[in-house]
């Protein structure tokens, strides 16, 4: 939405994918009375359904554009999209709300000319987009919203700063971590549909059994069944989430318990891994220096991820989805 640089771009979408962080929040008690137009509360303070609706309704254009207005009755594990995004979006603001309450108790502070300069950028921008110009006219996304919004990008980009000095993150320690990162794993699997049946299966392997003689003979993937169950290198990002985390964690030689995925129950057994000190011969400089900077990026999210569910923990968070319209 903002012009501003790559990295300014990339963080508030950590805001985003947050949805899985709030599924433990406060319910208020049946019989409080609430303002239909409260969705939320972080540490008493409220969060209003129209600052909901602003933010959602740009999400809902960028999901039209890719996607179309079909999406939103598409079901992912039982749930509409339009669900899904309702609820990414009410923990993206429960997310900047206790990223501001931080950031004031803190005496993290955000240049306010830059914001002006950033604001009157993008307006600049917006007068020549006269489609998305219409847009934010038509939903009320007024300087006051654009410049909140700005403001937010900018105080995550310093909360994080600070973060990485507090943790003592430094350049040395970094740079080892991103050496030692696993960016590829190699696993063949065991795919069955029916539970009871992984389970069986499950305790042959146990038992110690041959894994690639039950892959050929059990294993409902097709597609590798004849290949001893071998996936091959993958990198992160190319399997179901909950295949990629039970793959990555494990360590080479170890057999999963099961994991379930939209295909069915998966048997894992990892065959090796891959750091970005093994890629140093297999691929170039340009590649290399590219990786290094993905998985930087990575570590840095996943550092501030979990201070974020820290705050969570910390924090008296109460939702009221029957507000949200």
């Amino acid at each position: 939405m903002i012009q501003m640089n790559k990295r300014l771009l990339v963080i508030p979408m950590i805001l985003v994918l947050l949805v899985g962080i709030f599924t433990g929040c406060d319910k208020a008690p049946q019989d409080a009375k609430v303002d239909e137009n409260v969705i939320a509360r972080v540490n008493g303070k409220e969060i209003d359904y129209e600052s909901f609706k602003k933010n959602f309704n740009i999400i809902e254009r960028r999901y039209n554009e890719l996607y179309t207005e079909n999406i939103w009755s598409q079901e992912i594990n039982e749930k509409t999209v339009l669900e899904i995004v309702r609820e990414q979006v009410l923990d993206k603001l429960i997310t900047e709300e206790l990223i501001s309450q931080k950031a004031e108790t803190d005496g993290i502070t955000v240049d306010e000319s830059k914001i002006e300069e950033t604001y009157n950028s993008f307006k600049e921008n917006l007068e020549k987009d006269e489609e998305l110009k219409k847009f934010y006219e038509e939903n009320n996304l007024d300087e006051e919203f654009i410049k909140k919004q700005i403001r937010m990008e900018f105080t995550v980009v310093e909360y994080e700063t600070m973060l990485l000095e507090e943790i003592q993150l430094d350049d040395k320690k970094l740079d080892e971590m991103i050496e030692n990162y696993v960016v590829q794993v190699s696993a063949s699997h065991i795919l069955l549909k029916d539970e009871k049946k992984a389970e069986e299966i499950l305790a042959k392997v146990k038992a110690g059994e041959d894994f690639t003689t039950l892959a050929n003979e059990h294993s409902e993937d097709t597609s590798v069944k004849d290949n001893n169950g071998n996936l091959g290198y993958f990198p992160r990002g190319m399997m179901a989430s909950e295949f990629e985390e039970a793959a990555f964690s494990l360590d080479v030689g170890v057999i999963s318990e099961l994991v379930k995925t939209d295909h069915g129950y998966h048997i894992i057994k990892v065959n090796d891994k891959k750091t970005i000190k093994d890629l140093r011969d297999e691929i170039s400089e340009e590649e290399l220096a590219a990786e290094r900077e993905n998985v930087k990026a990575r570590i840095i999210q996943n550092k501030f991820i979990e201070r974020i569910e820290e705050l969570k923990s910390e924090a008296k968070i109460e939702k009221f989805p029957e507000n949200l319209k």
